[in-house]
């Protein structure tokens, strides 16, 4: 793919703002897999109390329940931006080039919506839980408190999607050769 820069009337800036979307989804990449080690380590310490004193740690799959949940959440934008996302090409291997990324616009248009939509739809569900008060069983942790990094990493997705559909507008349209 031959670039030319000069031809960049729509985003400037770009690669300013695409570094700033990596390094914060990098953030959140590691922020994931920083609580998903904790999560490992609660888990050895349930299994060496259980083995050893009879006792496991209280409640320890409800933490590592809301823990796996939060983190997949917060590793969808990197994801995202590595195109590590299930691609089935049966039946665009024949296609040309230019095909292919006008799919990959389209994808990543309706990808943001639903992204967008879900993150919409997730502040209800977490309004819900606040005003009913709804805690886990064994632990009584507000159930509403994986919610905020649940539709703040879907926001970020959805804005994601958006930038990376414009930014293969632009190479589709703007730059000579693709």
């Amino acid at each position: 793919m031959k670039i030319d820069s000069s031809n960049y009337p729509l985003i400037l800036g770009r690669h300013l703002i695409e570094r700033l979307i990596l390094s914060f989804a990098k953030i959140l990449a590691v922020s994931g897999g920083l609580i998903l080690i904790l999560m490992v380590i609660v888990n050895i310490i349930s299994i060496i109390g259980r083995v050893t004193f009879g006792v496991p740690l209280v409640g320890d799959f409800e933490l590592i329940e809301i823990a796996c949940g939060v983190s997949i959440f917060m590793f969808l934008p990197i994801c995202k931006l590595k195109n590590g996302n299930i691609i089935v090409d049966a039946f665009t291997v024949k296609l040309d080039q230019r095909k292919k990324v006008f799919l990959d616009i389209f994808s990543d248009l309706v990808f943001g919506i639903v992204a967008l939509f879900f993150s919409y739809r997730m502040i209800f569900g977490l309004l819900d839980m606040m005003r009913y008060n709804e805690q886990t069983m064994l632990l009584e942790i507000p159930v509403w408190i994986p919610f905020g990094p649940a539709i703040f990493s879907l926001f970020f997705l959805s804005l994601i999607c958006f930038w990376s559909s414009l930014n293969k507008f632009q190479d589709l349209f703007f730059v000579r050769e693709i």
